[in-house]
C-alpha cells in the first residue's frame, strides 16, 4: 500500500486538515455517547446506527492524522509506547473507579473496572503484536544520546527535542499540552535477593490483634528475604542491607512461626551481582532497626544513613554518615511526616512495627512503589488488614496499616515487601494493589535442612544466642545453655521472648 504519511504535514493544508482530524475524532465521541443514550431508553437499532457511523468517524479521523503525520513514523516505537501507556492507564482508570465508588456511583464505577481490565489487555496485546512481528533489526528504545520526554497522563513518550515543536503541539495520545511533559526518568528499583524458600505461620503473619487461637498454624506462607536498591539515574540509594554476614541459617522445627530461608549470597556479594560496587552508593534509607535490615550498614562507610532518631538511638549510632532523620518536609499524602531524599524518593515515618519504623516510597511512571519493610510480613495480611504479632506499639501499629491501605485506595501502588517473594514478583510485574482482588496464594516450597550449631537466633530480628558468651549486658553470664534462660528473658535487641528463637 502506498503511504500518505505526512502528505500534508508542513503545507498549507495542514491546518485544515488537523482541523478536520479533531473534528472526526470528536464526533467518534458524540456518536457512542448518542449509542449509550439510546440504549438507556431502549433504542437498540437506533443505538447500533450511532455505532456504525462512530466507527467510519474513528477510520476518518486516522485517515487525517496518517496524513498530517500527527503520530510518530517510527511505527514500532509508537507500539511499544501504545504498550506501556496501556499498562498505566489500566492503574489509572482503577485509581478513578474507586474514587467514583466511593462517590456513591457504584453502577458507573462497575462499567469502569471493566476497561480498566481493558486497558491492560490492550498492552498485553500490543506486546504480542511487538513479539510476532518486530523485525529484528528495529529497536524501540530511543538512542542513548535523545532526549526522552514523558506524558503524564498517558504515559506517551517523545523522543528529541519537545521545545522544537509549535507551542500548540499536544500529546498525540490524550492531547496533553507540550508544557505538560517531563523528562523521562532513569528510575530503577532492584530487589537484592538474600534468602529463599522460607514460610511463616498464618498466626504468625495475621495474629496481631491477640487473636492468633483463630488462625490455623498448619498453614503457610511463602517468605524470603530481599532488601532493595534504588538507581535514580543519579545517584545509587539502599533500602535496608540484609542480615549481617556472620549470621547463622535458622534451623527448623515445629515451633517455627517464620523461617525466611536458606542465605542465597550475603548482601554486599548480591549487592555486586546487580552491578553495584559499594563505593557507589550514596544513601541508605534504613526502615528499622532489625538486624535483616541493618546487617551490613557497615559495609559502606561511604554513604549516608538516614534513619529515624528513634531507631538510631536505640541502636546506639554514631558517626558523621549518621542522618538522624526528623521527618521535617511535611504531610507526603495522607501520611503525616515525610523527608525528601530524591526527586521521586520520600522517605516516610511509619511508626508501629518499631517505635521509629519508617516505609519508602518511589513515585516513577505514574506508580508508587512503596517498599515499607515489615508493615506487614506478608501481602495476605494486607489484603486482609491484618497485623502480624510483631509490633513495638499497637495502636501506632494499626494507624500506620490504615495508612497503608488508604494511600493504595487513592494512587496506583506497587507494594514492594520484605519478606515474602510477592515482594520482588509485585516489583518485576509492575502490579498495581487492588485490595478487593487479593494476589494467589502460591504453596511453600521445600524446606532444606541445616545442621544445629548449638546457637539460637531471633526469628524477628536476627539477634544471635551464642551459649558461650551468654548476655552479659542482662546478667546472663558466659556458659548458660539457652534452655536455663529466665523464662522472662528477651531478646536484647528487639524485646521478642525466648518464643521466638529457633536453632541455628
Amino acid at each position: 500500500m502506498e503511504s500518505i504519511y505526512g502528505l500534508t504535514k508542513g503545507t498549507e493544508l495542514e491546518p485544515m486538515i488537523k482541523t478536520i482530524a479533531q473534528a472526526e475524532a470528536n464526533g467518534v465521541m458524540m456518536y457512542y455517547a448518542l449509542a449509550r443514550l439510546a440504549r438507556e431508553q431502549g433504542l437498540d437499532e437506533a443505538a447500533e446506527k450511532f455505532i456504525e457511523a462512530a466507527n467510519q468517524e474513528a477510520v476518518h479521523a486516522g485517515f487525517y492524522a496518517v496524513l498530517n503525520g500527527k503520530y510518530p513514523k517510527d511505527f514500532w516505537s509508537m507500539v511499544a509506547t501504545l504498550a506501556k501507556a496501556e499498562a498505566a492507564g489500566e492503574a489509572q482508570v482503577k485509581a478513578l473507579t474507586d474514587k467514583v465508588r466511593a462517590a456513591g456511583f457504584g453502577a458507573a464505577a462497575d462499567e469502569m473496572e471493566i476497561f480498566a481490565k481493558q486497558e491492560g489487555h490492550h498492552g498485553v496485546l500490543m506486546n504480542e503484536i511487538i513479539a510476532k512481528y518486530k523485525p529484528a533489526d528495529k529497536s524501540i528504545e530511543a538512542a542513548p544520546d535523545k532526549k526522552v520526554y514523558v506524558c503524564p497522563v498517558c504515559g506517551y513518550e517523545y523522543v528529541g527535542d519537545i521545545d522544537g515543536e509549535p507551542d500548540d503541539w499536544t500529546c498525540p495520545l490524550c492531547g496533553q499540552p507540550k508544557s505538560a511533559f517531563k523528562p523521562k526518568s532513569k528510575m530503577k528499583i532492584t530487589a537484592v535477593k538474600l534468602y529463599e524458600n522460607g514460610f511463616m505461620t498464618q498466626p504468625f503473619a495475621l495474629g496481631g490483634n491477640g487473636e492468633t487461637a483463630k488462625f490455623d498454624p498448619t498453614v503457610k506462607y511463602r517468605s524470603t528475604l530481599q532488601n532493595y536498591v534504588i538507581d535514580t539515574g543519579k545517584e545509587v540509594i539502599l533500602v535496608d542491607t540484609g542480615m549481617p554476614l556472620e549470621a547463622p541459617d535458622m534451623v527448623v522445627d515445629d515451633k517455627t512461626q517464620i523461617y525466611i530461608g536458606s542465605r542465597i549470597k550475603d548482601y554486599v556479594s548480591a549487592l555486586k551481582e546487580l552491578g553495584y560496587e559499594p563505593d557507589q552508593v550514596s544513601k541508605i534509607l534504613v526502615t528499622h532497626k532489625h538486624a535483616d535490615h541493618t546487617g551490613e550498614l557497615r559495609s559502606f562507610p561511604n554513604a549516608k544513613i538516614y534513619i529515624s532518631r528513634v531507631e538510631a538511638d536505640d541502636m546506639k549510632l554514631d558517626g558523621d554518615n549518621i542522618i538522624r532523620t526528623d521527618f521535617t518536609d511535611g504531610a507526603y499524602k495522607n501520611f503525616e511526616r515525610s523527608q525528601k531524599i530524591a526527586d521521586g524518593v520520600y522517605y516516610i515515618f511509619a511508626p508501629g512495627h518499631t517505635k521509629g519504623n519508617s516505609i519508602v516510597i518511589v513515585e516513577d511512571g505514574g506508580l508508587y512503589y512503596m517498599i515499607h519493610g515489615d508493615v506487614t510480613y506478608t501481602d495476605e495480611a494486607l489484603y486482609e488488614n491484618r497485623l502480624s504479632v510483631v509490633f513495638e506499639d499497637w495502636e501506632a501499629a494499626c494507624n500506620t496499616l490504615a495508612r497503608v491501605r488508604q494511600f493504595i485506595k487513592e494512587n496506583p501502588t506497587v507494594y514492594v515487601s520484605t519478606h515474602t517473594p510477592l515482594g520482588y514478583e509485585n516489583l518485576e510485574l509492575k502490579r498495581v494493589v487492588d485490595l478487593d482482588k487479593p494476589t494467589e496464594t502460591l504453596p511453600v516450597e521445600e524446606i532444606k535442612a541445616a545442621k544445629a550449631t548449638g546457637k539460637y537466633v531471633c526469628s524477628i530480628c536476627g539477634q544471635v544466642y551464642d551459649p558461650a558468651v551468654g548476655d552479659p549486658e542482662h546478667g546472663i553470664p558466659a556458659g548458660t545453655a539457652f534452655e536455663d534462660l529466665p523464662a522472662d528473658w528477651k531478646c536484647p535487641r528487639c524485646r521478642q521472648p525466648k518464643s521466638a528463637f529457633n536453632k541455628a
